[in-house]
């Protein structure tokens, strides 16, 4: 008889009750195509390039349905153990969270603010965007689907992790809401949807969720990343180093900049922290920080910027 070494065990039953009763939270919005065509857009000044945004707010105190269209979407997802963040319930906390920075005199001490979209997620704290598009036509009493998308957006890298498409089936409106007829209408996708949001979630528990490691430097600091002040290193040595060591299975991706910028894409951090909350890229960020302190660097002289969930953004010096 064959025995299983205890910590196999370990490792697969942890595993196997992970899949079981691990969901990603997930947030339902309109896609910014949908926001485009009904005229709910806001600009945006990304460092001296504008961006169209999706104007939620707007949306849900403007068009009827839409709100029923989110929830029914939701639900759907919830019957089978996603979570889900409101969207509505979010607009009101980050509007809270900034109207209290502002009152206070906070906010950060650099130049680079978050987007609106990063605002949103960073209080949500949800892993997918759930972005959904939809057509209805009408003829006389009767009105279908004529197109709908759902896309399942990751709210750290911005990149699609799972799709579907198609169109419904004409009926007799009756007392069918436009929320009803596109829920039944997606009714048809959503096992292959789900499908690929799990695999994709279950992905990141075994290998890690992808963040950016971005380090700034102003000239008030004095120094740059080329200095050997604080170790037998440069000091953009000593943070790839560190990175790499503190990233989940050592996983980041190739290192590019100069004396005063760093990059650092595709490295890996575990979904949650020792405490079971979310962990993201401003989580990392703090342990880097508490490592620049222990090599020598003062605290007052390294700001952490706020830039997304999967952005950790060093600074140091001040604007």
């Amino acid at each position: 008889m064959k025995f299983i070494p205890l910590s196999l065990f370990f490792c697969l039953s942890v595993l196997t009750s992970f899949s079981q009763a691990k969901k990603p939270a997930i947030m339902v919005v309109p896609s910014l195509d949908w926001c485009v065509e009904h005229g709910y857009v806001l600009t945006y000044d990304n460092q001296g390039k504008t961006e169209t945004l999706p104007d939620y707010e707007k949306a849900m105190m403007t068009f009827p349905d839409l709100n029923s269209v989110m929830g029914k979407i939701g639900a759907e997802m919830q019957k089978d153990g996603f979570k889900l963040a409101d969207l509505g319930q979010t607009l009101n906390n980050a509007k809270q969270m900034n109207a209290e920075e502002n009152l206070l005199g906070g906010g950060s001490r650099g130049t680079v603010s978050s987007s609106p979209i990063d605002e949103i997620r960073e209080n949500g704290k949800h892993d997918i965007e759930f972005q959904v598009y939809w057509k209805i036509e009408k003829q006389g009493p009767r009105k279908r689907v004529t197109e709908f998308r759902l896309k399942g957006v990751d709210t750290f890298t911005n990149q699609q992790v799972a799709y579907a498409d198609g169109s419904g089936e004409w009926i007799t409106a009756g007392n069918a809401s436009d929320a009803d007829l596109l829920r039944e209408a997606v009714q048809s996708k959503m096992d292959g949807f789900k499908a690929s949001l799990q695999t994709t979630f279950e992905d990141m528990f075994v290998n890690g969720r992808e963040i950016t490691v971005r380090v700034w430097v102003y000239d008030s600091w004095g120094k740059d990343l080329d200095t050997y002040d604080y170790g037998g290193e440069e000091l953009a040595v000593l943070i790839e180093e560190w990175v790499a060591q503190n990233a989940m299975k050592g996983k980041s991706g190739a290192v590019s900049g100069s004396e005063l910028k760093m990059y650092i894409p595709g490295v890996r951090i575990p979904l949650y922290d020792d405490n079971g909350a979310q962990f993201d890229g401003r989580g990392f960020a703090k342990k880097l920080k508490k490592y620049l302190i222990s090599i020598g660097i003062p605290a007052t002289e390294i700001e952490i910027q706020k830039a997304g969930l999967g952005t950790a953004f060093i600074i140091f010096g001040k604007k």
